[in-house]
């Protein structure tokens, strides 16, 4: 948390991005800018706050659902710290440098089930997929992206840092106001405790609605973890050394203090590239039978550094996401 004194000092800069976002958000409204409407249905999932609120598993789970449901599929994402630029459909060549993390995650796991894009331009992408047999685009990290007119808009927060709480950028992390969680059609808190009760979820829910139209559902999810799948390496150690460049750690960390011995933590930016610099002071902490654990977003990154970790035991853990007080997204995405 920035302090006091530091809020102060940025105060002026919110005033001026909020000013910005005000502006821009009204031009939208007044039909200024007219958002493009397409064939094929379009799911929007994204957040207020800058930063992780778990958008890449509900994506997935939204993908699972789908899928079993018979359905052709299009994750379209823009490829956050991609080293490209223009649209990519992704294929067997791809890699996180040219993708982006995220992206290289859907491609990995859903191989052959999904078709997986990046664009800066996410109309473009769309305007591609008319033609194409798909039946439902789901645009990754797209709350702002306000010229797409979505058929549905998920809109998630993490209970960790509420966006009821938060404040516009930089005095905060929101990316634009409170009030804005209106355009939702669903509200969901992610990374909830299993065992959250019902007093607690009444409380949020009271505090959320105020920024909400009447009627929109809000749900409330947690992350379950999955046992660790390797690497690089064969034997797993139950002593480890856990390394993750995701945006709130602390409960990965938590997870992996309660069911193994966690004899150290490398804890780097969101989306972080890694340097073989980086891995070296890991490394250099794997004395005798330890294992290195890290997250599903790294492991697609730290794949790629086999020159380095190829002799080590280097598992990651794959996490799924559950629904809470048996109100699921499923019951609203119709057949």
């Amino acid at each position: 948390m920035i302090s006091f004194f530091t809020k102060v000092i940025m105060f002026p800069f919110s005033v001026v991005y909020g000013l910005f976002i005000i502006l821009r958000n009204f031009l939208f409204d007044i039909k200024y800018y007219r958002p493009q409407k397409f064939n094929k249905k379009v799911i929007a999932v994204g957040n207020l706050i800058m930063g992780g609120s778990g958008k890449t598993p509900h994506v997935e789970y939204l993908v699972e659902i789908l899928l079993k449901r018979k359905n052709n599929i299009s994750i379209i994402s823009r490829g956050y710290k991609r080293k490209t630029s223009g649209m990519i459909i992704l294929s067997d060549k791809d890699d996180f440098r040219t993708v982006g993390d995220e992206p290289i995650q859907y491609f990995k796991k859903f191989k052959n089930e999904v078709k997986v894009m990046v664009s800066e331009n996410r109309v473009n992408a769309l305007n591609v997929n008319e033609t194409d047999k798909i039946d439902v685009n789901i645009l990754d990290d797209a709350y702002q992206q306000r010229l797409v007119k979505p058929d549905m808009n998920i809109l998630l927060s993490s209970i960790k840092r509420p966006f009821y709480n938060d404040y516009i950028f930089p005095v905060g992390m929101l990316r634009e106001y409170r009030k804005n969680a209106n355009r939702a059609d669903f509200l969901i808190f992610s990374g909830c405790d299993k065992e959250m009760k019902e007093t607690e979820r009444d409380e949020v829910i009271l505090k959320a609605k105020q920024y909400l139209n009447i009627n929109t559902p809000i749900l409330f999810s947690h992350v379950r973890y999955d046992e660790p799948k390797k690497v690089f390496g064969n034997k797993f150690h139950k002593d480890v050394i856990a390394i993750s460049s995701i945006a709130y750690p602390d409960s990965f960390f938590s997870f992996l203090q309660s069911k193994y011995k966690l004899i150290k933590t490398f804890k780097f930016k969101d989306h972080h590239i890694y340097k073989d610099k980086d891995l070296l002071k890991v490394i250099k902490e794997c004395d005798g039978d330890i294992s290195i654990l890290t997250t599903e977003k790294d492991a697609v990154k730290l794949c790629e550094y086999k020159h380095l970790l190829g002799s080590y035991s280097v598992y990651y853990v794959p996490i799924k996401v559950s629904f809470l007080f048996n109100n699921s997204i499923s019951n609203y995405l119709g057949e």
